[in-house]
């Protein structure tokens, strides 16, 4: 019972964007930290598409047969992880780094709202449960 709480869809989704949010942060850190660094190629996390990925694919909800699990890659709660990739843009600076520290910093502002509004969501959750535990509400 607890652990079907604490592992419901929504708490589920809020843990991994908030763990894609702090990743993103570090990423972002990374690459203003190296604006100046010759050839250096900024890092993204790829987040949000594996979510709306996943989201899509849950809302069809469609059943499919295969005859290899090859042919047909399903996404699952399990393949929702962040992953970083390595941005190789053309570089309009002529030492090759392609990191824009106005973008950069526009970003890490919005990954900081972004991060709070996950925070204060599962703040929300666990304040549902409280009341749910305690009966009053």
């Amino acid at each position: 019972m607890v652990n079907r709480i604490f592992n419901s869809p929504t708490t589920f989704l809020l843990n991994k964007s908030m763990d894609a949010a702090a990743l993103k942060n570090t990423v972002i850190a990374d690459n203003i930290s190296n604006v100046n660094t010759p050839n250096f190629k900024k890092r993204e996390v790829v987040f949000q598409e594996k979510l709306n990925s996943l989201l899509n694919n849950q809302r069809d909800n469609i059943d499919l047969a295969v005859t290899h699990k090859r042919h047909i890659i399903i996404k699952s709660k399990q393949d929702l992880e962040a992953e970083i990739r390595q941005n190789d843009d053309w570089s309009f600076r002529n030492d090759g780094n392609n990191v824009d520290i106005d973008v950069e910093s526009a970003k890490l502002a919005q990954n900081k709202i972004e991060y709070d509004v996950l925070s204060q969501s599962i703040n929300n959750e666990l304040k549902l449960l409280r009341l749910a535990i305690s009966g009053r509400g």
